[in-house]
């Protein structure tokens, strides 16, 4: 069965089952997964479940609904698809996905000699350089689920990795001040970072790149 988990500033909360054709999310406390929170709507969004397949709707709310940082207003989940309600996090897991992998190792033991229609694609792992201060060149390898960066009490994000992806998300700041990508305050919402940007989390920039896990 499809679950969501539910988390907030990188801690796990509770884990919800899709077991129902449609489930609500919101600040109302009626709601199948309430999440109480001023940035959150009564009545957020809600989950359609048909078969296998799930689908996130929007339902107007104030602050919008975000699948890996771009704003949606009905979105087919996949599995690992981060959603950002509010403050709080929701991420997807598809037991159909985990199921389809169980077949396709189950094939692959019964025909040992059957050869992949196509090569399997490079593992990429992301890393930061800093840019400037004393430690400028040191590098940094992102190989956990989620790596946080910054000074306590000044300013915290987070670089979350969700398969071969990466998210720069604020965690906290003085001032309400957010982490910068390229130049430019991300907001409280998760951005992607692709190979080439800056970062700039209390005072230091970083460069992401991401490179072949192999090298």
């Amino acid at each position: 069965m499809a679950k969501l988990v539910l988390s907030f500033q990188g801690r796990v909360l509770e884990d919800f089952p899709l077991s129902k054709e449609r489930v609500s999310v919101g600040r109302a406390p009626d709601n199948d997964i309430c999440i109480e929170n001023l940035a959150v709507s009564g009545r957020h969004a809600v989950i359609e479940t048909l078969l296998k397949d799930s689908f996130l709707i929007d339902l107007g709310s104030t602050n919008g609904t975000f699948v890996n940082g771009a704003a949606v207003t009905r979105h087919p989940l996949r599995n690992g698809d981060y959603i950002t309600i509010g403050k709080h996090s929701l991420t997807y897991h598809s037991e159909t996905y985990s199921s389809a992998e169980a077949d396709v190792e189950k094939t692959i033991a019964m025909r040992p000699t059957m050869k992949r229609a196509e090569p399997a694609p490079i593992p990429m792992i992301g890393k930061l350089t800093v840019q400037n201060g004393g430690s400028a060149g040191r590098e940094m390898i992102l190989s956990k689920p989620l790596t946080k960066l910054g000074k306590a009490g000044f300013q915290v994000a987070a670089i979350s990795r969700r398969q071969q992806d990466y998210y720069l998300e604020h965690i906290e700041g003085k001032d309400g001040r957010t982490p910068k990508l390229n130049g430019v305050e991300i907001g409280l919402q998760p951005r992607q970072l692709n190979t080439g940007d800056v970062l700039e989390i209390a005072g230091t920039q970083l460069k992401f790149v991401l490179a072949s896990a192999e090298v």
